[in-house]
């Protein structure tokens, strides 16, 4: 059995919104770890935000009995994930589209 590792869309944040423009809701059955990569350059504090319903309600995901934040040219690693809808969202308005890079890891 080997570990893998595969692009997923982006998460983007489009400027002046707050929340991803188009959530990541397919390719996460199978992760055994995913990350996600923020942009250099944040207007506010992004919240990683998951589904358990196939992306119709979002919750701040948490570790530690803190929500997971990602700050300016930061990744954060979420392993063994066991949601099927995943977003970022800002406090505030972003000044300019943000992209955020996610990467999974699989087993074959």
């Amino acid at each position: 059995m080997g570990r893998y590792l595969a692009n997923l869309p982006n998460l983007v944040i489009a400027n002046g919104a707050t929340d991803t423009t188009t959530p990541i809701t397919s390719y996460l059955d199978d992760a055994k770890t995913l990350t996600i990569v923020a942009p250099s350059a944040l207007t506010g504090t992004v919240t990683v935000q998951i589904s358990v319903d196939g992306g119709t309600t979002y919750v701040d995901a948490g570790s530690g009995g803190s929500d997971i934040t990602i700050g300016a040219g930061n990744a954060v690693t979420i392993t063994d994930p066991s949601f099927n809808g995943l977003r970022v969202t800002s406090s505030i308005a972003e000044g300019a589209e943000r992209t955020f890079t996610v990467i999974k890891s699989f087993e074959v």
